[in-house]
């Protein structure tokens, strides 16, 4: 239900705006699509910005969220409205399967596909709810900050007719960011998806990085995107605009990296960096962290695989982590949802949640092992922390080939870890000076911009809210694919040095023949 209806509520909302001055108050409207996990987390904290500025945020969430009992500061926030979700325990059954996988180093991309499949149910479920877009449209949104990676947001906003900024929790992807931005993304140094390559590629990895590229993009374009090509015909949402080009509409897309760790490569002038949006300074911490934190003599590690993987659902490979921090003359601190492993260490201690960001920022914390997620390793380069990471699937392995070519982390095959690996990989971070000297560099140059990624978010979405973001797309958004790569020009060019060949052959050709023929008829009359 929507929140802050009464005239008490409205009156404080009038007086924020009043009080803020120069700035107007804009409604917008949150579409995360996916309603859980760090995708919720990241779009919570935008709107808290956004919030924090004076404007009128609603967000739109699944009913199967129960991370705002969890962060109870965010439901004062901002408006929610709930919908049906197709996210149900079967599907989150099939979830726990996969991760499962992926904590043995079985990961395949094809496993995804079922996320897909509920993603377009619940695509359906929000497209048919009337009285839902009917109590949307009532409350006359400027914007929509929608998710690339739940493509019925941007049905959702054709649907009612709204600008919309995509915000990627994610660097682009060059299976998808790279075509319906057309952001160039030159085969020879950008890696593609997947590929775990980093810019500096042998003429073999250049292959492999064509290879992953196309594949990636039939996969895109024809699996994950398909779908939502016959919702936009069968609910008349704009039939005559494929959903690429929907895509491409966006005023302005934000991506949640920052160049102190992405490679470089060219961006279009619509395309907004802003990584490590939910790192901060450290906050306080509770008396127990605290404790916790000042009896580790020699230092703390801090273990966590997101909010969605947990070691606890592979018990032996828990035993094997368990055992080999335990080796550790660290305290461990390890993020974990099960029974105690039988090998677990006096000196770790075993937690269901943890203020991640502010244990990371305590100088205590010495070495982050994760799996990868761009959340977390963002606020271990916020707070200049070494880090040994598992990448258990998808992006993960990209992220990873960034932070290695760094210098700031050693990566592990957690499929074929052996007895030794982690415990070296740990001590290694910790006591090579060099692990913690590039990540303080990391970390300085990651801080030094003239705005944070908050502030950063919101003075584009503001901007676009004024003056839109069409002014900022290139024409390239206008070119076919034949177009943009000159393939008509080749062709007229092949065509044009075909005929001049064409023409100089027949020339020489009869300047022969009349230069024989005199020299035969001369020879005759001799």
């Amino acid at each position: 239900m929507a929140r802050f209806q009464t005239s008490r509520d409205l009156l404080l909302l009038t007086l924020i705006c009043v009080l803020l001055g120069s700035v107007s108050c804009h409604k917008v409207l949150i579409l995360p699509g996916i309603s859980v996990g760090s995708h919720f987390l990241y779009f919570a904290k935008l709107g808290e910005h956004l919030k924090s500025k004076g404007h009128d945020v609603t967000m739109l969430l699944g009913e199967n969220n129960n991370a705002l009992n969890k962060i109870p500061h965010i439901v004062d926030s901002f408006h929610f409205e709930k919908y049906t979700t197709a996210m149900d325990n079967e599907l989150m059954t099939k979830l726990d399967k996969m991760l499962t996988k992926s904590l043995n180093g079985q990961f395949n991309p094809m496993d995804v596909m079922f996320i897909n499949n509920a993603l377009v149910e619940d695509c359906v479920l929000l497209l048919e709810n009337q009285e839902l877009f009917q109590r949307l449209k009532r409350k006359e949104f400027d914007i929509i900050l929608i998710n690339n990676f739940a493509a019925c947001t941007i049905l959702m906003s054709q649907k009612l007719d709204l600008p919309f900024v995509i915000v990627s929790t994610n660097r682009p992807m060059t299976m998808m960011d790279a075509y319906y931005l057309n952001m160039p993304s030159p085969i020879s140094y950008v890696p593609s998806m997947i590929s775990g390559l980093s810019d500096n590629m042998n003429c073999g990895q250049r292959l492999s990085n064509l290879i992953y590229r196309i594949i990636g993009h039939l996969m895109y374009r024809f699996l994950f995107l398909a779908p939502y090509d016959e919702l936009k015909l069968k609910y008349d949402i704009k039939p005559e605009m494929g959903m690429m080009t929907s895509s491409g509409r966006s005023e302005i897309t934000l991506f949640a990296v920052d160049w102190a760790l992405e490679f470089p490569r060219p961006i279009m002038p619509n395309t907004i960096f802003l990584g490590g949006l939910l790192a901060s300074p450290q906050s306080p911490l509770t008396n127990e962290w605290v404790e916790f934190m000042k009896s580790a003599r020699h230092g703390v590690v801090i273990l966590s695989f997101g909010s969605t993987a947990d070691l606890a659902s592979c018990p032996e490979k828990a035993e094997l982590v368990c055992a080999e921090l335990a080796r550790l003359p660290q305290k461990v601190i390890m993020k974990y949802n099960g029974p105690p492993p039988i090998t677990l260490g006096n000196n770790t201690k075993l937690t269901k949640w943890m203020p991640q960001n502010d244990l990371l920022g305590h100088p205590n914390t010495k070495a982050f092992v994760t799996h990868g997620g761009m959340n977390g390793v963002y606020e271990a380069i916020y707070h200049a922390v070494p880090i040994v990471g598992f990448p258990l699937y998808g992006d993960h392995y990209d992220t990873f080939s960034r932070v290695s070519s760094k210098g700031i982390a050693v990566i592990l095959d957690i499929g074929t870890l052996t007895p030794g690996e982690l415990y070296n990989a740990v001590i290694k971070v910790i006591n090579t000076p060099s692990y913690k000297e590039n990540a303080k560099k990391i970390s300085a140059i990651h801080k030094d911009k003239p705005m944070s990624a908050g502030d950063t978010a919101v003075f584009w979405i503001e901007y676009v809210i004024k003056h839109g973001g069409q002014h900022l797309r290139a024409a390239a958004f206008n070119l076919s694919f034949i177009e943009y790569f000159l393939i008509d020009i080749a062709v007229f060019l092949i065509v044009v040095i075909a005929v001049v060949f064409f023409v100089l052959k027949k020339a020489i050709t009869v300047i022969c023949n009349i230069y024989c023929n005199k020299k035969i008829i001369k020879m005759k009359v001799t």
